[in-house]
């Protein structure tokens, strides 16, 4: 079963070499910055506009593919959930994988001369604020929550929670997002958040598109990242609400206890560990609601951030 573990941690490991080798071979333009800007070619930007779209499904459809198939892969057993815990950010770096081929592949100019803007920019460029804000505080928030249910998972397995309501009276429950979880999530994320930082990188450093604008190829770029990190916050988003469906679910049952007085059956419950559990739940609700909103909103306003009735023609 461990062995089965393996591909799980190997596949977004070397998607992101993948991604790094893009990033290192990537040719920057090493002239400098100009200021003579050029006149935006509608037929261009048309083809320029189709190749993000075609990117950005392929791309998407990696994600829900992958992140729906990976968990179908391994059997029953101890270790699956933390298959289901992994496979969302498996699947966003095999998505990432895919936004970095298609920043590598724009189309070449092909006629003999190359009119484009050589401005430079950077990631903070062409990185949208408040994605790029949510992405870090869901991370931000996972990792807090796989922190609080290592410390107070059992010590003996890190795999359930235990209550003790009385002397002799104890409850627990499971799975809960111990060490034995958390350990994977935790790096399978980081290791999103890397390849995320690469992909943007090379959305900031490609060549600009030929015939068209500074303004109009920002647009682009800035189109591009927020495509990226609309994918982003949704898997870590995802992942925090799975996180935290599980941990309000087993606090709720493991802050319960029955047992027989020999006059009948006697249930206790313990109010802090059951609020605890019922916020839990919420979180997870609100969480998940919110990512899914927030993702429905980043694709609309890309979409509509690259309009054709808002390209600027620039005289050259």
């Amino acid at each position: 079963m461990r062995l089965l573990l393996l591909p799980l941690l190997l596949l977004p490991l070397a998607a992101l070499g993948a991604i790094a080798a893009a990033v290192a071979t990537a040719r920057t333009p090493r002239v400098p910055g100009s200021r003579t800007d050029v006149e935006t070619s509608p037929t261009a930007y048309a083809r320029a506009r189709r190749h993000a779209a075609v990117v950005a499904g392929v791309s998407w459809a990696a994600l829900v593919i992958v992140a729906l198939a990976l968990p179908q892969t391994i059997p029953t057993g101890p270790d699956q959930g933390i298959v289901l815990g992994c496979a969302p950010a498996v699947a966003g770096v095999l998505a990432l994988l895919v936004a970095a081929v298609g920043e590598r592949t724009w189309s070449r100019p092909a006629d003999p001369v190359r009119r484009a803007s050589l401005a430079r920019r950077t990631v903070r460029d062409v990185t949208p604020h408040a994605p790029a804000v949510l992405t870090l505080a869901w991370s931000a928030a996972l990792l807090l929550v796989l922190l609080a249910t290592a410390l107070t998972a059992d010590t003996d397995d890190g795999r359930s929670v235990t209550v003790r309501h009385g002397a002799d009276a104890t409850s627990g429950a499971g799975p809960y997002p111990g060490t034995p979880y958390g350990v994977p999530i935790a790096a399978s994320v980081a290791l999103l958040l890397v390849a995320a930082l690469l992909t943007l990188h090379l959305v900031a450093t490609r060549p600009a598109v030929s015939h068209v604008s500074t303004t109009d190829d920002a647009r682009l770029r800035r189109a591009g990242a927020r495509r990226v990190l609309a994918a982003v916050q949704l898997v870590v988003g995802a992942t925090l609400a799975g996180v935290l469906l599980v941990t309000g679910t087993s606090l709720r049952n493991a802050s319960r206890s029955g047992y027989d007085v020999g006059e009948g059956w006697v249930e206790s419950i313990d109010p802090v560990v059951d609020a605890l559990g019922v916020a839990g739940l919420v979180a997870a609700l609100v969480v998940l609601v919110a990512t899914l909103v927030v993702t429905g909103v980043a694709l609309t306003r890309a979409s509509h951030e690259t309009a054709p009735d808002r390209t600027s023609v620039v005289p050259a």
